[in-house]
């Protein structure tokens, strides 16, 4: 079963990249070594694949394997999820993403009550390539991909007249219509979180998008009290929504408190001492609990 599985990840991922044949596919051997050397390039003192038993969610644009790792009990109500390095080119999101990864790890014993999924290179294409770029190798940054209900109307018109159609911010021909957008979009579908974190760089700020009090028409009155109890712990703000973006499809759209943590910068030479600020909120996050069923039966 989970071979069958692996294999429809696989062939999901390949029919959403057109040019992209199985023997062109990078493996997973050998695309945690070219992860290694790169660690040991930003002078990062880790081993980023060590003991950890990777799972694949298909291929990127070029064949890379996209991963993530589960830890706690599958069937928990407490769910989380996170994704890194969304921006090929927003290093330190990924030193915390393959941190957390290796002291869940090496704690296992402590998340027994909770699911979480981490993907810690979710555009490993932009991040492989010499100069580094945000967005993938079709040049569309993945987030502004989703397909959020505003997505044909405003993505592009706004990509246009907005952003004076800067290829940084090119949200795509259609909406996910890029392999790593399905990676993600699948893995919401499959996890099916409470809660989403999503880590960038170098905004410094850490923003909310969710339920609020506009909501109450769709969701009930305790679920977006709770969801506003987990904003208000954090200080998060809302900075708005973007036609295309996850927090305006997992957030606004799913009604999945999602949370953008902006790191400071994307200096490498600070990832550790991001970790070392950061980790406490983050596990703060995946330890909150959320009632189970979101939608309002009315």
């Amino acid at each position: 079963m989970k071979a069958l599985s692996l294999l429809f990840w696989l062939a999901l991922a390949l029919a959403a990249t057109p040019g992209v044949r199985a023997e062109e596919t990078t493996s997973l051997n050998t695309y945690c070594q070219d992860l290694a050397k790169a660690a040991t390039a930003l002078h990062w003192e880790l081993d980023p694949c060590k003991d950890i038993e990777w799972k694949t969610g298909g291929t990127s644009s070029e064949g890379r394997p996209l991963i993530y790792a589960e830890f706690g009990d599958p069937t928990a109500k407490n769910t989380t999820l996170i994704f890194s390095m969304v921006h090929g080119d927003e290093i330190t999101p990924l030193y915390l993403a393959l941190e957390l990864i290796q002291w869940m790890n090496a704690h296992k014993e402590r998340y027994t009550k909770v699911h979480v999924a981490i993907a810690p290179l979710v555009n490993p294409d932009g991040f492989f390539k010499v100069p580094r770029t945000r967005m993938n190798a079709h040049g569309v940054d993945v987030n502004r991909n989703f397909p959020t209900t505003d997505w044909k109307e405003k993505a592009l018109a706004a990509w246009k007249v907005k952003y004076h159609s800067d290829p940084r911010r090119f949200p795509g021909p259609e909406p996910r219509s890029e392999p790593e957008t399905v990676f993600q979009d699948e893995l919401i579908k499959k996890i099916k979180p409470q809660k989403i974190i999503s880590i960038h760089a170098p905004l410094n700020f850490l923003d909310y998008d969710g339920p609020t009090s506009l909501s109450l028409a769709k969701f009930s009155k305790e679920y977006v009290r709770e969801c506003l109890k987990l904003r208000a712990s954090l200080k998060a703000i809302s900075s708005g929504f973007f036609p295309g973006s996850l927090g305006n499809y997992s957030g606004r759209e799913l009604g999945i408190p999602t949370l953008t943590l902006e790191l400071p910068t994307a200096d490498p030479k600070k990832a550790r001492q991001y970790w070392l600020t950061f980790s406490r909120g983050i596990g703060n996050v995946i330890r909150f609990e959320l009632p189970v069923e979101p939608l309002n039966p009315t």
